[in-house]
Formats: C-alpha cells, structure tokens, sequence
C-alpha cells in the first residue's frame, strides 16, 4: 500500500532542467507545435518537458541507489510522453502526471488515481512493459493547461533560457515526486482477480480505456530499488 509518506521527492537543478529543455527542443519540429491533435503547443511542450523532466529523475535516483539503467527511449503517442527504460531486459515504463484538479493535493491523487496504464491489447497478459512507475508534478493540471495558454512562448528561439523564463519552469525544481510502482505479474493477478467490468475504467469524451491499476495499491517507490535489484 502507498501514502503520503512513502512519497520519495525528486529535486532537480536549473542546469538539469535547461538540459531537458534543450531535449524537448532537439526532438519537437517547432514549426509544427500549432498542429499535434489539437493540444495548444504550450501545452504540448511542457507535456514533452515533463517526460524528460522525469526520465532524468527517476534514472538519477536510480543511479544514486546502485541502479545503472541500460538504455532509455522516449516514446510519443497521442497526446501524451512515455519514457522507457531498460534494465537487464526489463521494460521500465513511466508515467508522468498532474495532480487532477478536483483531487488538490497529491495525497488526494494517491488516494483516488490509477497509474496511467492504456489499455491497447485484449489479455492483461499481452501488456508491453515490466514495471510502470507513475511520477507526479505538484501542480494542478487544469490550471497549469489554462495557464500555460495565456502566454506567449518564442519557440522559435530555440533558446532554453527564454523558454525556461517563459514557462516558469523553475517550478519543475521542487515539484516531482514518485508515487508508486507496480510490475506486470502482481498486475496481472491483480486485473484477473477483479470481474470483467472492472478490469478497465475511461472518462467522459476519452477514445481510450485504462486498466484498473489504483497507484494507492501499488508498491512503495522505495521498494522499487529491491526489485530491480533481485532480477
């Protein structure tokens, strides 16, 4: 079970988050920010940065604790970032986020989300990915949305620090924090213990489903280091 407590807070320096701005710019055609499926591209920038935000996180905290990873990818789908990581042939996927509104804090989000698991196959069995690790920004997704499209970012500048000014993202220094972890087999256990209309949930106006998978009955975020080192 995870609460509050079990949190573990991932700070990040101004030079490693102009790092992983100059990454999001390197891998974003600029010119063409107007036009991904309907996200203002202010928003789909920050949800760019956020994953290398996170991929550089998790894999610095990770090394800290004798975790060497082997090889990471990044993945864009939809609307959304995946970062993957390897780690002696396991497929590590995380899951970026911002706290839900309604929810207000992270304890709140804890108590009622689920890690983000998109359900694309019929067998939870056929699931791609090991582990999923879910990492929450500490700011409220709605407001950061409607926010961040009242300003007026010069991508074109392809400048780190400009976009660094513009997006406030010295926020991003104090404001990640891993959640939770849950790998395939106690998931997989987990979805076929629960009946067939339970195995998957969606919300209003979504083109996806989502595999049951509540971050508050996962494992710990410290326990994460034990694991990867049994494999």
């Amino acid at each position: 079970m995870v609460s509050l407590e079990h949190v573990i807070h991932l700070p990040l320096t101004e030079a490693e988050i102009l790092d992983s701005i100059q990454k999001a710019i390197e891998n974003t055609n600029i010119s063409e920010l107007d036009n991904l499926r309907f996200r203002h591209p202010n928003i789909r920038f920050d949800c760019m940065l956020r994953g290398y935000l996170g991929e550089f996180a998790i894999q610095k905290w990770l090394k800290e604790n004798g975790i060497e990873i082997e090889k990471t990818n990044l993945i864009l789908e939809d609307d959304r970032v995946d970062i993957d990581f390897v780690y002696k042939g396991k497929n590590l996927e995380l899951k970026t986020s911002l706290v839900p509104d309604a929810d207000k804090t992270i304890e709140n989000a804890i108590l009622n989300r689920d890690i983000k698991l998109i359900k694309r196959e019929e067998s939870i069995e056929n699931l791609r990915g090991d582990v999923h690790l879910q990492v929450f920004f500490n700011q409220k997704r709605k407001a950061k949305d409607d926010w961040l499209k009242t300003l007026n970012v010069d991508f074109s500048s392809r400048d780190p620090k400009i976009i660094y000014q513009a997006l406030s993202a010295r926020r991003y220094k104090e404001d990640m924090l891993f959640v939770g972890w849950i790998e395939k087999k106690a998931l997989a256990d987990r979805i076929n213990s629960l009946s067939p209309k339970d195995r998957t949930w969606t919300f209003q106006k979504a083109k996806r489903e989502f595999w049951a998978c509540k971050i508050k009955d996962c494992h710990q975020p410290s326990d994460l280091i034990g694991y990867l080192k049994s494999i």
